[in-house]
């Protein structure tokens, strides 16, 4: 039997409970004037404005169902999934086909959709994501530059004037903030320490804005920054405070049962005991990291014969994965 949501009802008394004036609510996700009227049942949301109002209150949008999407938005995200999971999985390939199956619908006059609102802002997201994004080298269309370019339209669209150095003042959104850390990634292929300084003003942002979610399961992009920013510090040589990212985002992991961020966490954690001298910690915790890849190989990037590889040419000795139980 489904479940029917007071969703006017549901939004005032959760904005207050987390004290948010309607302004706070509504930055960078929709006007102030839409959430007067959301409030008040006098405007039904769509369900991308529905799922970004719930993450900034603390809500997991899984819980809820909704009807609020036309035909043309379920399309519309239908065809974005499709594309966010060939991206995410490193099928850079099938994402590039998707991609510019869509780019040639857009020149049919059933391709409208993809010309404005959310067709066009998600369609510069997943180009955002697609072009900064790769591993081992596998993304033959890797564009930094084309990246950014993407990004930065896709910010103009939802906060006119957006100014990446007053991260710290802004609300920011869940596609705000994926946009910036595909800005980020494409940073880091020129500027690593640019991308540590985008990464941290993140972090901070995160932090003072959604203190009371970050351990929640909805709010996957601060685990998925976390990642990052341990990636980004140890590239940067910061090994004590990668350290205390990585165990962070272990704490973070096991709490919501995310296999994918532990191991890279974990990973982390190995490397950054062995170059702070404390080589037979990280020795154990990186056998522990290859079994995970070993469970997990294949998925999101997780290569077993490639940690295997890194794990022998860095102690100079053949893998033997038995462990103490």
């Amino acid at each position: 039997m489904a479940i029917l949501y007071n969703s006017n009802l549901m939004i005032r008394e959760s904005r207050k409970a987390q004290g948010l004036t309607q302004e706070q609510l509504a930055e960078g996700i929709c006007s102030r004037e839409t959430i007067v009227k959301l409030e008040k049942g006098e405007r039904k949301p769509n369900w991308f404005i529905f799922k970004e109002i719930l993450l900034r209150l603390g809500l997991d949008p899984e819980i809820y169902s909704s009807d609020v999407g036309s035909e043309e938005d379920v399309y519309v995200l239908q065809r974005m999934n499709k594309c966010h999971s060939l991206i995410v999985a490193y099928d850079f390939e099938e994402a590039k086909a998707e991609i510019d199956s869509i780019e040639a619908e857009k020149n049919t006059p059933a391709g409208k959709m993809w010309h404005s609102g959310l067709g066009y802002e998600l369609l510069l997201r997943a180009k955002a994501s697609f072009y900064s994004l790769d591993v081992g080298g596998r993304n033959k269309y890797l564009d930094p530059a084309v990246s950014i370019e993407y990004a930065m339209e896709c910010l103009q669209i939802t906060r006119p004037g957006f100014d990446v150095e007053k991260i710290h003042d802004y609300y920011l959104a869940t596609h705000e903030y994926r946009l910036l850390t595909s800005l980020a990634i494409a940073y880091e292929h020129s500027d690593v320490a640019n991308a540590l300084e985008l990464w941290r003003k993140l972090k901070s942002n995160i932090e003072k804005n959604y203190a009371e979610s970050i351990r929640s399961n909805a709010n996957e992009w601060y685990r998925d920054l976390l990642n990052n920013i341990a990636i980004a510090l140890f590239r940067n040589e910061l090994y004590e405070e990668c350290l205390e990212v990585a165990e962070t985002g272990i704490a973070l992991a096991r709490a919501t049962y995310n296999m994918l961020h532990f191991c890279t966490h974990l990973t982390c954690k190995a490397y950054c005991l062995m170059k702070l001298g404390r080589k037979d910690e990280g020795k154990h915790l990186c056998k522990k990291a290859i079994l995970l890849a070993y469970a997990l190989d294949g998925t999101a990037g997780q290569n077993f014969v490639s940690a295997k590889t890194e794990y022998e040419e860095l102690f100079g000795e053949r893998l033997e994965l038995g462990v103490e139980w």
